[in-house]
C-alpha cells in the first residue's frame, strides 16, 4: 500500500507522461492485459487511455478491474485517462519503499 505523500508525488510524475496503453472499443483482452503487465513490468508508473469507441465499465471501474488483475495500485483517474504503479524491485525507479 501507498501512503499519500507517495500517491501525490507519483501523479505530480506522471502528469507529463503519455499514455502507454489504449484501450479501444473491444474492451479489456488477453493482449490488452499482457500489454499493461509488460509495460508495467518496464516503465513501473503507466497511463492508460480509453477510447471514446468503448461503451462499458466506467473509467474507474476499468481502473480498479486492471489493478486487481495485475496486482498494481491505481494512483488517479481523470476523465478517460487513469495512472496505476507497481513497484519493480530490480528498477525501484521512484524510490518507493
Amino acid at each position: 500500500m501507498i501512503d499519500k505523500k507517495d500517491k501525490y508525488r507519483l501523479r505530480s510524475l506522471a502528469n507529463p507522461m503519455k499514455s502507454i496503453v489504449i484501450i479501444g472499443h473491444e474492451g479489456l483482452s488477453e493482449n490488452i492485459i499482457d500489454a499493461i503487465n509488460d509495460a508495467i513490468k518496464t516503465h513501473e508508473l503507466i497511463k492508460i487511455s480509453i477510447l471514446k469507441t468503448y461503451v462499458g465499465l466506467s473509467t474507474k471501474e476499468m481502473a480498479e478491474l486492471i489493478c486487481s488483475m495485475i496486482n498494481a495500485e491505481l494512483i488517479y483517474t481523470c476523465g478517460r485517462v487513469m495512472t496505476i504503479y507497481k513497484k519493480n524491485k530490480d528498477i525501484n525507479r521512484y524510490g518507493i519503499k
